[in-house]
């Protein structure tokens, strides 16, 4: 997986999150899976096409995005519901839309986001593709970005 698949969704994730939810996030150490995973209780699902395919999860804790889609819609979400479907997905989507531009190069179309509940809840990544997941850090609590790409 090269550094240029990888770093423009660092960079959209952090200026996205400081932009709409007023929100520093940090990226930690990146590290390799061979299936996706985690204990994410809701996750964001964007397939990729084009010169490059492959898939894009967003995955956080139940906490995590009651209080990142609190701050998002200026009101007290309690519990997992549409609103924050919504909220997860729109953030994909704005995270994804930014990383796209440093993908001028390429033929690229990215899906509408796909939520699921649950941390048995796995997306389909591409069958022998190593994933790439990038944990981040903020005051709301922590997330993930796990990228998986064929070229």
């Amino acid at each position: 997986m090269k550094a240029e698949h990888v770093n423009p969704f660092l960079k959209s994730a952090a200026e996205t999150f400081k932009t709409m939810v007023n929100l520093t996030v940090k990226p930690g150490k990146p590290f390799l899976r061979k299936e996706p995973g985690g204990n994410a209780d809701i996750s964001c699902i964007l397939n990729i096409s084009g010169d490059i395919a492959g898939v894009i999860v967003m995955g956080y804790s139940t906490e995590t995005a009651l209080k990142i889609c609190s701050k998002f819609l200026g009101e007290e979400i309690k519990e997992l519901n549409a609103s924050v479907a919504d909220c997860i997905g729109e953030l994909a989507n704005i995270v994804t839309g930014f990383a796209k531009k440093d993908f001028q190069a390429q033929r690229l179309s990215i899906s509408l986001p796909s939520i699921v509940y649950g941390q048995d809840s796995m997306a389909s990544m591409p069958e022998g593709a190593v994933i790439l997941c990038i944990p981040f850090e903020s005051e709301a609590g922590s997330f993930n970005i796990e990228a998986s790409y064929e070229t």
